[in-house]
């Protein structure tokens, strides 16, 4: 009986994380339309990344008085750089450098793999190899079309590296998310609080010269999305996605971010579907479906648990 009741709340719990996660890969496809977006309409990075956390700061500036004693710690202040501040700089940067399809493949396509061997090395975070065979595969399909990008034009690279840092900040971010248990709304607000209250001073100081090139409409549905869906809504759902999956899971899933984004950037951007594009996606699928599978399904003996150190083979 504690057998079964044990197995239906980790299925229940599995499936409240799926769901977590579809929501997170949903916003998060949707940011890098909507940052793209914002670039063709001349909203420079620096302000973009000022509206974003500014609008959430102003949002949760009540909690954070509220959570005050949670909050004012060094794992906060650690997570809310890492997190926040680093990862946002960084791919504001890679935007502003490098188009958006180059982010659809790198940001997704590189976190999988960054988080699983930060979460291997730094958490001790054992998974099945099926999911380890998703993220090759994924990757794989990432690997073919940057290559072929690559080859194409160098002239991104700085926008790529960008792109790189910023996923070296998001798996160090997700792996500290795990170990120390941080709560959903803790995680959240904290973040918000530390990337506000270090940016927007120096912002302010150094970058704002007014939004007088751009619409209010263009500010506020950049300031919703970024503010509210990306940094807010988006967070939350990460954070107990992760708490849910576990690291190296939800990193596999981030792998249909470019398979939504990418597809989408063709009818809005009039980019080009092409066959390299088409046999990326392809396998992207693939190693996201292959990475997810119920560990009952999978029945090859080499498809087990990978061996833990000092096993007798």
């Amino acid at each position: 009986m504690e057998n079964s009741i044990g197995s239906t709340n980790s299925s229940a719990g599995t499936t409240r994380g799926l769901l977590y996660a579809l929501g997170a890969v949903l916003i998060w496809s949707g940011f890098i339309l909507v940052s793209r977006a914002g670039a063709l309409a001349s909203l420079a990075m620096t302000d973009m990344l000022a509206v974003r956390f500014g609008t959430a700061l102003v949002l949760l500036a009540p909690l954070v008085w509220i959570k005050r004693r949670d909050l004012f710690n060094l794992r906060i202040l650690v997570l809310g750089a890492i997190g926040g501040l680093g990862y946002g700089a960084f791919v504001y940067a890679g935007f502003e450098r490098a188009p958006a399809t180059h982010a659809a493949l790198l940001l997704p396509g590189l976190m999988p793999v960054m988080i699983a061997v930060m979460a291997y090395l730094f958490a001790a975070e054992r998974k099945p190899a099926v999911v380890w065979l998703g993220i090759a595969v994924s990757s794989l399909g990432i690997g073919v079309l940057l290559l072929n990008t690559l080859l194409e034009s160098t002239r991104f690279w700085l926008g790529d590296l960008c792109f790189v840092l910023a996923c070296f900040f998001w798996a160090i971010y997700t792996v500290l998310l795990r170990a120390w248990r941080v709560p959903a709304w803790t995680a959240t607000v904290g973040v918000v609080m530390v990337s506000g209250g270090l940016y927007l001073p120096f912002y302010l100081g150094l970058f704002y010269q007014g939004f007088s090139e751009q619409s209010w409409a263009l500010i506020i549905g950049q300031g919703f999305y970024q503010g509210v869906l990306a940094t807010i809504v988006q967070m939350l759902l990460y954070v107990r996605a992760v708490q849910l999956l576990g690291a190296t899971r939800m990193g596999a899933l981030m792998a249909l971010v470019p398979v939504l984004a990418g597809g989408l950037a063709v009818p809005l951007f009039g980019e080009v579907l092409s066959p390299i594009l088409m046999l990326s996606i392809g396998l992207v699928i693939l190693g996201s479906v292959v990475g997810n599978l119920p560990q009952s399904w999978v029945t090859l003996p080499w498809l087990c648990r990978l061996p833990r150190s000092g096993a007798h083979t």
